[in-house]
């Protein structure tokens, strides 16, 4: 009896450590969402819009590349997702450069506040692309890449006697902000224009360093004024420090 029960026990605690091992399906399946944020980790800097293809749609992804008809250059882009361009043309009417956004990742949980209920904007989708072509070139590459987390509430709140100054340390902004740290933020870009240049428009491309940026949203104490801020990595400081601010009263319309 003594081994039957001695068997019985090992058994028992061989089949646990199975079963641990082994996690549920519960545990291994991701949300939608989950998925989408894995695949914009996945995406490298300044790969090719075939590449950034690849990664996004697998096997498939020739599927999802075409000359779309809002688009006058005739170059192979993603087929989904909202598309915006900002190609630029010399005096002569020669193409200069290329330059397109894609508002991907559609999120059904935020309300779209424009006056016109089918814009698509960084506030209704969950990823923003942005490819760019050197000059006098049609070779586009992934120069930014934003994620945006319309869940991430910011429960901070700025005192009403202190403001959010551009500069600041996250040691100088929690100084600022209630409670510990400065809470959640709402996106993450990455930015790398030091392949293809950056330029607005005619003026002469630079090739600034990458750089990545996180943003957030806090009101003060109050809850009438609403200030969005950026950090962005110093290379003197060590650290992230704010990089932009702006703010808005409840009187601003």
């Amino acid at each position: 009896m003594k081994n039957v029960i001695k068997s019985l026990v090992v058994l028992s605690v061989s089949l646990g450590l199975m079963l641990t091992g082994f996690p549920s399906n519960e545990a291994v399946a991701k949300t939608k969402k989950e998925t989408q944020h894995d695949t914009f980790k996945k995406l490298k800097m300044n790969a090719s819009m075939t590449s950034a293809a690849k990664v996004m749609y697998g096997k498939n992804y020739k599927k999802h590349l075409c000359d779309r008809p809002e688009d006058e250059v005739k170059v192979n882009l993603l087929c989904s997702g909202e598309l915006n361009d900002s190609n630029t043309y010399d005096k002569s009417g020669k193409l200069k450069y290329l330059k397109y956004e894609f508002y991907l990742y559609p999120d059904a949980k935020v309300s779209n506040e424009s006056d016109n209920p089918d814009e698509v904007t960084f506030q209704t989708v969950r990823m923003l692309l942005v490819f760019k072509s050197k000059e006098h070139s049609k070779q586009l590459k992934l120069v930014e890449k934003h994620w945006f987390d319309s869940s991430a509430v910011n429960s901070k709140r700025v005192y009403n006697d202190q403001k959010i100054k551009k500069g600041m340390t996250k040691k100088q902004l929690d100084g600022v902000l209630t409670g510990t740290g400065i809470g959640k933020h709402e996106r993450v870009a990455y930015i790398d224009y030091s392949k293809v240049g950056k330029q607005a428009g005619k003026k002469q491309p630079v090739f600034p360093k990458a750089y990545k940026t996180y943003s957030y949203s806090v009101l003060n104490q109050k809850e009438n004024v609403l200030y969005y801020f950026e950090t962005k990595y110093s290379r003197t400081k060590k650290e992230y420090v704010v990089s932009y601010v702006d703010t808005w009263t409840q009187d601003n319309k």
